[in-house]
């Protein structure tokens, strides 16, 4: 039985209305219920290790890095595998494209971003346009976005509704700058707003292959240097975790990409007078060998880890919560 989620919806429209509301978005908003990708890959690599609790990207990715002849091959690795898998997925997927299309796209294949390749098919498609979660929240008057997706299906969101987004990459490195310059630099006086919001991508982007944050040597970096470095996070996006609700949405404290944001960004950057803040969990499964009482337990072991940090729990997909958000929103403008 799961916990009962009680929401103070009003005061999460209030920050909303007030500029006070800050998505953190995850990869597993972007594909919901596609959990075949890195056990793929791990195939397609012929990946050693037996353990299923080792099949998650930063090991993949670190396994991959140490093999090849630079730390950039796992990233161009990935990305790779990801356009293949995901054309031949939606290929068995769908039958009333020609053949035209798809040998179009398998010549084009080298040259397209998987956010390119995406876009091209449609996917990931949703029976209704409020199933996808990105599309809620790109609708509501926000102006910061952080994600720690390599993609860039939120900023098609934000266009569809009728928004021109920024794109900003995280400089967890020094020679990011040299790929693509700040927004905050090339233009000095642009403040986010909700005409013109800021996605804010941590973990990189997969137009700049070599920003992405993926091995675990990966994610080390990316930690020292967001803690160390105050600069390395624009003061406009810094600002957020100290004045702001924060909502985590997709993450599972097992992550590589929760452990060292939730350590590096918000615990370190949140003040005393920080505000409350949502994190959404899928109600944890257990296993048929289980004691009744596992269930219950997980949920107040979450509970307790984000409750210390201000973070009420939301029990629930992100599907769940950001069409009950909507709701509650439309039921007051």
């Amino acid at each position: 039985m799961s916990t009962p989620n009680n929401v103070d919806w009003r005061t999460i429209i209030r920050r909303i209305k007030a500029n006070k509301f800050t998505p953190i978005i995850s990869d597993r908003v972007y594909f919901p219920g596609d959990n075949q990708v890195i056990p793929a890959w791990a195939t397609e690599m012929d990946y050693p290790f037996p353990s299923e609790s080792s099949l998650n990207i930063a090991h993949l990715a670190q396994y991959l890095g140490v093999n090849s002849r630079d730390y950039l091959s796992a990233k161009e690795n990935f990305l790779d595998f990801a356009k293949r898998y995901t054309l031949a997925k939606v290929k068995a997927e769908r039958s009333l494209e020609s053949n035209e299309f798809w040998e179009t796209l398998n010549d084009e294949l080298y040259d397209l971003t998987f956010s390119q390749l995406a876009e091209r098919l449609a996917y990931p498609k949703f029976e209704r346009e409020l199933d996808n979660p990105l599309r809620i929240l790109a609708e509501l008057p926000i102006s910061i976005y952080l994600t720690t997706s390599y993609y860039d299906f939120l900023e098609n969101a934000l266009r569809v509704a009728g928004k021109s987004p920024v794109t900003e990459i995280c400089y967890w490195h020094d020679h990011l700058k040299d790929d693509t310059p700040s927004i905050f630099e090339t233009e000095r006086d642009y403040q986010p707003s909700e005409s013109r919001p800021l996605v804010y991508h941590l973990n990189g982007l997969d137009a700049y292959p070599s920003s992405l944050v993926i091995s675990e040597d990966d994610y080390l970096d990316f930690l020292v240097k967001i803690s160390d470095d105050i600069e390395a996070v624009p003061p406009r996006v810094a600002q957020v975790f100290g004045d702001s609700t924060l909502l985590l949405l997709g993450y599972e404290l097992a992550d590589w990409n929760f452990k060292t944001l939730f350590r590096g960004l918000i615990s370190t950057r949140r003040n005393s007078r920080r505000l409350f803040s949502l994190s959404i969990q899928m109600v944890p499964g257990v296993t048929a060998a289980a004691p009744p009482t596992a269930h219950e337990k997980i949920q107040d072991y979450l509970g307790r880890y984000f409750n210390k940090a201000d973070f009420d729990v939301y029990w629930g997909t992100p599907q769940q919560f950001t069409q009950e958000l909507w709701a509650q929103w439309q039921g007051t403008n």
